[in-house]
């Protein structure tokens, strides 16, 4: 698997060549984000060292180091695949893959290693055009009926608009928390679906924790919670739900949900094995560290667990 520092300098490498014109605009830093957001092992710390990157140009001589770097670092055949599926996934946001930019991915495929052929500044230049792609399609997906993108992006909060306009409720609070509660509701009911069931006690615990933790009155988290729980059966997008969750909260939210996820575990019975290795899952998709999910873990005490 390749190590972290080589997965680092490749995310920055994609950067860096994105302000190949001094110039990278909100879209193209979200289309990049979208990206990147894929690679794996990136923790919460070293997300917001790559913001930074994304913050400010980065110079041609600091392009150049990171791709030695880049190729530098390659030690087997799974770093080059890593390194050429992240090139294509970019390049291919269209669709196609043009001859210009299928020759500097053979250049990459083959090794090449002088950086005075020039490949930093036709890497720069195919990867402007290709963030222009990326960006086209970014937009597109947020221009299409808002019904859609919700069923795909928070299914939950897509089912919730249902119910208030079937039941004519009321719900007090801003739009966008209203969404990223959703998305908690999703990923708490994930904790209780582990068993492929969800009891009553672990639906009272979703309510309460929404209710008590996040904000929400009764009827609203009960309503919630209720959605939640009764989509999770019946499946849902795990990627889409963890994704967006991490784009609409900070790290000290995240770190405060991943003690609400082993509440919910440890709702009915003990918390088990499979609950633990799920939020350690979800820990990891979330970008936390090994010690947040440790102290999370440790909120629940000893005899309360299943250890192994």
């Amino acid at each position: 698997m390749p190590d972290r520092k080589f997965i680092i300098t490749l995310a920055k490498l994609l950067i860096a060549a994105a302000w190949v014109d001094g110039e990278l605009k909100n879209e193209e830093i979200n289309a990049l984000k979208d990206l990147l957001f894929s690679l794996e092992d990136i923790t919460g710390e070293e997300w917001a060292h790559l913001e930074i990157y994304m913050d400010s140009p980065v110079s041609a001589e600091e392009r150049d180091k990171l791709l030695v770097e880049v190729l530098d670092q390659i030690r087997s055949e799974e770093d080059k695949k890593l390194v050429m599926g992240t090139l294509e996934s970019l390049f291919q946001a269209d669709g196609i893959i043009s001859d210009e930019e299928r020759t500097i991915l053979e250049d990459i495929r083959i090794g090449v290693s002088d950086v005075s052929t020039g490949i930093v500044t036709r890497l720069s230049r195919m990867m402007k055009g290709a963030m222009g792609k990326r960006v086209q399609m970014y937009n597109a997906a947020t221009q299409r009926d808002s019904n859609i993108d919700d069923y795909i992006k928070n299914t939950v909060y897509y089912e919730l608009k249902s119910e208030i306009e079937k039941k004519g409720i009321t719900i007090e609070l801003p739009e966008q928390k209203i969404k990223k509660l959703c998305l908690a509701g999703g990923l708490l009911a994930r904790i209780s679906a582990v068993d492929s069931e969800i009891s009553d006690e672990e639906r009272q615990s979703i309510r309460r924790v929404l209710s008590t933790e996040w904000g929400m009155s009764e009827q609203e988290a009960l309503v919630v919670a209720e959605i939640s729980c009764n989509r999770t059966l019946k499946g849902l997008d795990y990627f889409h739900l963890t994704k967006e969750f991490f784009d609409c909260t900070g790290i000290h939210e995240r770190r405060k949900f991943l003690k609400c996820l082993f509440q919910i575990a440890n709702a009915s019975n003990k918390t088990s094995y499979d609950e633990t290795e799920e939020i350690r899952k979800i820990a990891k998709s979330l970008k936390l560290s090994h010690n947040d999910f440790i102290e999370a873990k440790l909120t629940i005490p000893d005899e309360e667990r299943e250890v192994l």
